[in-house]
């Protein structure tokens, strides 16, 4: 942190939290609108969307989690 600016670790801790919300975000809408075709195939109107989110929502942390791991490793 010897040469680097406030504006340089400010956008990159803004890109790491961007990031994040993203794979939250995707881990949770792609399981969602997967239980909803399932219902939709299957007729069973909230069962697998019900499943399916509360799956989107414990991969999605777990997936942060990693990440976070992962990127605190490096520095």
């Amino acid at each position: 942190m010897k040469n680097r600016s406030v504006f340089s670790i400010a956008a990159e801790m803004l890109a790491l939290i961007s990031q994040l919300g993203i794979i939250v975000l995707v881990c949770i809408f792609g399981c969602f609108f997967v239980g909803k075709f399932i219902d939709s195939k299957f007729n069973t109107d909230p069962i697998f969307t019900i499943i399916f989110l509360v799956l989107g929502v414990a991969s999605g942390f777990n997936s942060v989690y990693r990440y976070l791991r992962k990127y605190t490793k490096g520095k």
